[in-house]
């Protein structure tokens, strides 16, 4: 199946990753050759963890141009990556100074990631509100944002920032997992929900997308929580969250809040999954079609998502505004209406349910199919 990599953080090299030739600094023409080679083997060094190495290739490059700030940049991300965060810092701090438009909302991330991993938090939140006033909204600049917000324990701030980071790109797996963990501990469960839905549809098969799924069932009311939280990505080491124990997904075995929340009848949705789970307990379990690849949890997973999707599809009038309604809920729409629903929570659980791998090892041709679909909407071809 189809792999979806990514770098938890910030610092996405991918998104920075201008031409080589650019930001050579005030070097020759023979010697920007030589210098565009150093920092491509540098990277190629970064990309298959050799950092040391990548470092003195940079380094070569600064022998030649002092003034490179792709070499600059690229420095301090590998410097990042090596947890010397002085020495991020430092080269970072440089190339914010030089004010080179391509690379400047990266080395933002770095120098704000480098204060916030030695425990410079509020500096670092300072750094990128400064940034945003000095240079525009920017999605890595808002993200950033609310990461640091989110250790700190400010989930209104962390859930402001992260709405105006998918505002601006909805193409990042790792904001919709921010945004369904915060979304949980205010107990805003079904965007919560949605939120998991979205991260996994982009991202099903990562380490975090296992942990994930764990607490998606949780908040689904499919899976009893723990009392000791699912395992988080986003958790920095140096910080110990703040957390109230009203504010977590804690509140073991606790029936959700079902006061109207951005115009979601979040009663009719708890008690159309309640009904749904009473009706999978009533049949008897000789008569469920359950084989070495189906499961009685991950049953209750599918139909209980058939049942929140279809609650949501109905409640979607057309009269109501926000990003719940305009986004989220036609998504989930198109999925529960089309032929790939099974195939879909498939998809979403291959992390999670071991008979989903095998159930995709064993149809190559069904999976193809709904990744083309999802990609390009062409159920056809």
């Amino acid at each position: 199946m189809k792999k979806h990599l990514f770098i938890i953080f910030i610092i996405t090299i991918g998104y920075m990753n201008v031409s080589a030739q650019a930001n050579v600094g005030q070097a020759n023409v023979g010697d920007e050759q030589n210098i565009k080679e150093l920092i491509e083997k540098g990277i190629k060094h970064h990309d298959a963890r050799e950092y040391k190495q990548a470092i003195e290739s940079y380094k070569e490059a600064l022998k030649i141009d002092p003034n490179s700030m792709f070499a600059t940049y690229e420095m301090a991300l590998t410097y990042l990556e090596l947890r010397d965060y002085r020495n991020a810092s430092v080269y970072s701090k440089k190339v914010i100074e030089s004010k080179n438009k391509d690379l400047l909302v990266g080395a933002y991330g770095v120098k704000s990631e480098s204060l916030a991993q030695t425990g410079k938090v509020d500096q670092a939140i300072k750094l990128l509100e400064e940034a945003i006033r000095k240079h525009g909204n920017d999605y890595y600049l808002h993200f950033n944002l609310a990461l640091n917000y989110f250790n700190k324990g400010n989930l209104d701030k962390t859930i402001f920032h992260v709405d105006n980071a998918l505002n601006l790109s909805k193409s990042q797996s790792g904001a919709y997992l921010l945004s369904a963990y915060a979304l949980n501990d205010k107990h805003i469960w079904v965007q919560s929900i949605l939120s998991f839905h979205i991260f996994l549809l982009m991202e099903p098969d990562s380490h975090r997308s296992k942990n994930a799924f764990e607490e998606m069932l949780q908040v689904m009311q499919v899976k009893e929580s723990t009392e000791k939280p699912v395992e988080r990505s986003f958790i920095q080491q140096q910080l110990q969250r703040k957390i109230n124990p009203t504010d977590t997904n804690a509140s073991i075995n606790n029936t959700p809040p079902l006061d109207l929340v951005d115009g979601l009848n979040r009663e009719l949705i708890y008690h159309a999954i309640e009904n749904t789970k009473d009706s999978l307990r009533a049949i008897p379990q000789d008569s469920l079609e359950i084989d070495s690849l189906t499961s009685p949890l991950y049953i209750t997973f599918k139909e209980v998502t058939r049942t929140l999707f279809s609650v949501l599809n109905d409640e979607n009038d057309g009269t109501k505004n926000g990003s719940i309604w305009n986004f989220y809920i036609p998504i989930t729409s198109k999925i529960l209406e089309s032929e790939h629903f099974d195939t879909y929570c498939r998809y979403i659980s291959v992390a999670y349910f071991p008979e989903s791998l095998k159930w995709w090892e064993n149809n190559q041709e069904s999976a193809a199919k709904f990744v083309r679909w999802f990609e390009k909407g062409d159920e056809n071809e």
